[in-house]
């Protein structure tokens, strides 16, 4: 009955912007309720020539899931897709468009057990890929092969926007066949809590990127980027990528500014009655006065519309922060333990604010644009990103050893490896790059074997 009603309820026709809003008001929780969300996607090689596996053929990405599934009993949600989302254990499994496998695992209090479930699943996935010939790799790229020799995989939303994008930007399909990331949610107790953590991490965001880089090669040598992941979101679609609009560094920005800006997205895709509908960039706002096809919208095209829009941050009925490089493993557990310092301690909350308050629009793109390929020498004004970076390990280490009580181990464990590299003024690609020049040789499969996961 419960899902008859939630299904009723996704499909009432809207009337009014309040329907629109209450997804992010529904947020709203009790500080004791707070929680962390983690996913985070696997680039999927061939462990022979290091090139991407393939979604289809022999051992490809395709058949691995789908002998995941049978040694592991697992169930599928159903779809109307060819590729179906896979319940596993703590969270989802789904495939990206360029045969990424992303794990999403459900909201759990503390880093500790979103570290050992990500160990858990990359110990029982990584077996299973080693007999058939693939290796899992933490990177933000892929380090040999391009778009150009990566099939995107048969899901129709993703042919749309094979179509679409390529209208908006020069480089999509980067981002969609050659990347791979790190996304962390994070739980809100007002409005204006909301508002003040998605202004803090869309702010701070290119820091963290630079912090997080792990993508500086790119057809076996070096690209001259530190996060080409980064660098393939600058050309995607800057309608929906970035930093969401300077209206969110005003102070009174709220959950209504915030859906103005989605109403007036232009919409990529529909879908009715299980087919899809390539809406050709029809901004939200039209499709909800006059319709499509005769259809009206729905609080269902209402999600699906929100799911469309890719910045750095974004809001649902939870902050996503959606800026970093895929890590090898000692570091993926980094990214939700530094957010969680700094955003779940008011104190860390305005020091971490202080830090860029003076800043403003411009500097933020500015910083946004040098990130990937400077990294954490990248400067703005007379602020060095490299010394922003170890200020904001340091809040976060105090907040999270604040935020810790009896029934709680240290998390700030998990920031010891990241720390270190600050405080040196590197980040992951700079040990790459060191590496990649010096001891590696230049040779390939020592870098894979540095990033297996």
């Amino acid at each position: 009955m419960q899902q008859l009603l939630e299904k009723n309820k996704d499909n009432q026709i809207i009337t009014n912007k309040n329907q629109l809003m209450e997804i992010f008001f529904s947020g709203i929780k009790n500080d004791a309720d707070f929680k962390i969300g983690l996913e985070f996607e696997k680039l999927g090689i061939d462990n022979k020539n290091f090139i991407a596996k393939p979604f289809s053929g022999e051992n490809g990405i395709f058949e691995f899931l789908e002998k995941f599934k049978k040694e592991q009993n697992l169930s599928e949600q159903s779809s109307d897709e060819i590729v179906n989302n896979i319940n596993y254990k703590e969270g989802m499994i789904t495939i990206e468009p360029g045969s990424q496998v992303e794990y999403s695992i459900n909201p759990h209090k503390t880093i500790q057990e979103l570290s050992t479930i990500v160990a858990n699943y990359n110990n029982i996935t990584s077996q299973l890929a080693e007999d058939m010939g693939i290796k899992w790799i933490g990177l933000g790229n892929q380090p040999v092969s391009t778009h150009k020799d990566i099939t995107i995989i048969p899901k129709d939303r993703y042919k749309i926007m094979t179509e679409y994008l390529p209208t908006k930007g020069s480089r999509p399909f980067v981002m969609m066949r050659e990347t791979a990331g790190i996304q962390a949610a994070f739980d809100f107790n007002s409005e204006e809590d909301a508002m003040n953590k998605l202004r803090l991490s869309v702010g701070l965001s290119p820091i963290v990127t630079a912090m997080f880089a792990n993508s500086p090669i790119r057809e076996g040598k070096l690209s001259g980027f530190k996060s080409y992941r980064a660098y393939g979101w600058l050309d995607t679609d800057e309608d929906r990528c970035g930093l969401i609009s300077p209206k969110l560094f005003k102070k009174d920005f709220s959950f209504e500014n915030y859906t103005d800006i989605m109403i007036d997205l232009p919409m990529i895709f529909l879908q009715k009655e299980g087919k899809w509908f390539n809406m050709k960039g029809m901004p939200f706002r039209e499709y909800l006065k006059n319709g499509y096809k005769g259809y009206r919208a729905t609080i269902d095209d209402w999600h699906l519309h929100l799911s469309s829009f890719f910045p750095e941050v974004r809001l649902k009925n939870y902050i996503e922060v959606r800026c970093t490089d895929c890590q090898r493993e000692n570091l993926i557990s980094a990214v939700p333990a530094l957010w969680k310092g700094l955003l779940y301690n008011p104190s860390a909350l305005e020091a971490g604010w202080d830090l860029i308050k003076n800043l403003d629009w411009q500097d933020y793109t500015d910083l946004r644009f040098s990130v990937p390929k400077q990294g954490l020498e990248a400067k703005c004004r007379h602020f060095n990103v490299a010394d922003i970076a170890k200020e904001l390990v340091d809040i976060a280490v105090q907040s999270l050893n604040e935020q810790r009580d009896a029934d709680n181990a240290d998390e700030s464990i998990y920031l010891e490896e990241l720390n270190e590299l600050v405080k040196q003024g590197k980040s992951p690609a700079d040990i790459l790059i060191e590496n990649w020049n010096g001891g590696w040789n230049q040779d390939i499969s020592k870098l894979i074997d540095y990033a297996d996961l």
